[in-house]
């Protein structure tokens, strides 16, 4: 009831927008839906990395953690924005239009195992970690299961129903996750990870053609339709580039800096510091996004009282958790895991303090898409990767490792003010709103940061 009642909050200024079929009463479904999803996907996560870090080394994570980034970075920077754009489309229900973007989206996992099996003998030597050549192409077998996921997942988010993709995108991680287990109690190989991933991947991907209602997918090739594709996805192809470069990108930068097995304290703390914010983010993205877009298509005037209450529905939870994190995440890490990675309670503190700012950076996500102003969005992630890569390679170059991380979490500090100003020109920066968790967060920041800093 609690959840339920926040929810509402967040999405009352909806009801002065009801445009459509009750798009007030579909966000709230979609709300419920999403933040439960999300919340068993994140408690699966957690409870699965207590019992494997138990059964495998500390290398295996930061070795798995190479990987995800590099088929992470190939699928963005391949990515042509197909969801959005068939969300935001109004031909986004036309069965031509959606096996056109089904057929590219075949087509995108294709090139990224292709492009996978041709670099992961340069990773492998980069890293100077031979396994990675031959674990690379096996784990990119997962980008051709991806891009044959049915587009009723595109429908269901494009109308805010997405129940049942709920249920299988949950049930097929927790499938994956039982053979990850099963596998390492087994052998105890880094092995069981690839194979656990790629059983999850194709339950999923088998679920999302048989469970759900829509169009059945098949190759078709419509011109008109690809060029409305690409239209709206070349921003958002190189936005997702950046988007890569931002996140999981930072991790290929810092394994050049940390080596592998610090890296795995990272990723472990980084999963932590990030739990949240990813919550938040399929939040953005399956709710507020398409909410917002509806918003502005029929109603712009009421665009900003829409999204006053739902970024304080982000930002409250989300900085108090940075807040637990700040003061008691090396306790926290330490209770949970053995000896071995002791180092990522500190990390975690470290990270944390970025994120006191950076929840309120991210809770602003969806509002420029939605006025279509995806190249002016692109500027901002240009702006943060620039940020952060000079911010962990200052932060290495005079600290070493500790200066690294710390460059990474100073970064969102410093992006605040670019993202206000962007908003700002468009009449979205809310001052009431972000001033005072920034006062908060430097008053926290100031107090903390020099213990944190020498515990690294």
């Amino acid at each position: 009831m609690v959840i339920r009642r926040r929810i509402n909050l967040a999405l009352q200024a909806l009801n002065g927008a009801r445009t459509g079929d009750g798009l007030r009463e579909r966000a709230m479904r979609a709300s419920v839906w999403a933040l439960g999803g999300n919340l068993a996907s994140v408690s699966i996560r957690l409870g699965s990395n207590l019992l494997l870090t138990r059964l495998l080394f500390p290398e295996a994570f930061g070795t798995m953690a190479i990987v995800q980034a590099v088929m992470i970075g190939l699928a963005m920077l391949t990515d042509a924005g197909i969801e959005p754009a068939v969300i935001k489309s109004r031909r986004g229900h036309e069965s031509i239009f959606l096996n056109t973007a089904w057929t590219l989206q075949v087509m995108q996992g294709v090139l990224v195992w292709l492009v996978v099996c041709g670099i992961s003998p340069l990773v492998a030597s980069f890293y100077a970690q031979p396994i990675l050549a031959d674990l690379l192409p096996v784990v990119g077998v997962s980008a051709i299961l991806g891009g044959l996921t049915s587009t009723k997942f595109f429908s269901a988010a494009r109308t805010l129903s997405i129940k049942v993709r709920v249920f299988i995108e949950v049930g097929s991680y927790a499938f994956g996750v039982l053979v990850i287990i099963l596998l390492a109690w087994i052998d105890g190989t880094i092995w069981s990870l690839v194979w656990g991933g790629l059983a999850g991947s194709l339950l999923k991907v088998l679920a999302s053609h048989l469970l759900q209602d829509g169009c059945k997918n098949k190759f078709v090739w419509d011109w008109l339709s690809v060029k409305e594709l690409f239209g709206f996805g070349q921003w958002v192809m190189l936005s997702s580039a950046l988007t890569f470069l931002a996140g999981e990108g930072s991790k290929l930068i810092l394994g050049a800096f940390l080596g592998v097995k610090l890296l795995a304290m990272f990723t472990l703390a980084s999963i932590m510091s990030l739990v949240f914010w990813q919550i938040a983010q399929q939040l953005s993205s399956r709710v507020f996004f398409p909410a917002y877009s509806e918003v502005a298509r029929e109603r712009p005037e009421r665009l900003r009282a829409v999204a006053v209450r739902s970024r304080l529905f982000l930002i409250v939870p989300g900085w108090l958790i940075a807040l637990f994190f700040v003061l008691w995440g090396d306790h926290f890490m330490w209770f949970l895991y053995d000896q071995r990675y002791a180092e990522s309670g500190a990390i975690l503190q470290l990270l944390a303090m970025g994120t006191l700012v950076g929840v309120v950076n991210s809770s602003y996500n969806g509002l420029l898409w939605a006025k279509g102003l995806v190249n002016v969005s692109t500027v901002l992630l240009v702006v943060q990767v620039i940020l952060q890569v000079v911010g962990m390679s200052v932060g290495n170059h005079y600290l070493g490792a500790k200066g690294a991380i710390l460059g990474l979490a100073l970064s969102g500090w410093l992006l605040y003010p670019v993202q206000a100003y962007a908003h700002w020109r468009i009449g979205l920066w809310m001052p009431k709103i972000d001033l005072p968790f920034l006062i908060l967060s430097s008053a926290v920041v100031g107090v903390m940061f020099s213990e944190i800093l020498n515990n690294v």
